[in-house]
């Protein structure tokens, strides 16, 4: 009868230990990228392919080119608000790869919200931008 009982809790035992954590890690995007590819509406853009950098500090502060602000990550959401005095958009941003060094960026938004005139884009239409970079 105790090994009976002994098995049934030790099988207890070792289908509760075996059971993965589904729990998403979180992800830790903070480090000085390099842009390796952009692609509009699948097209590589070779003219601004190489020409991008994000900085993503430990303090929620970023730096893309030019612009600063605060950076936040909601699972895999990423959004990039420039400080106020700039006057420029919020971008939203979805992690669609990432290892630790590199990763990649999807966003939907107009070709004047993006801040570049691309080849073949109307300035109001609706545009994924897929951005490809590495750490640097």
């Amino acid at each position: 009868m105790k090994l009976i009982q002994l098995t049934i809790l030790l099988s207890g035992v070792l289908f509760f230990a075996s059971c993965k954590d589904d729990a998403a890690e979180p992800i830790d995007l903070t480090g000085d990228w390099q842009s390796t590819s952009i692609h509009v509406k699948g097209k590589l853009q070779e003219d601004i392919s190489n020409s991008t950098w994000l900085l993503l500090k430990k303090d929620n502060l970023f730096q893309r080119n030019y612009v600063v602000g605060r950076w936040s990550l909601n699972e895999k959401n990423l959004a990039l608000s420039p400080n106020a005095d700039l006057s420029i958009q919020p971008m939203y941003y979805k992690v669609v790869n990432f290892s630790g060094a590199s990763m990649t960026l999807e966003i939907t938004l107009t070709e004047q919200a993006y801040g570049w005139d691309f080849e073949d884009v109307e300035p109001n239409e609706l545009i994924t931008v897929t951005e490809v970079y590495s750490r640097r």
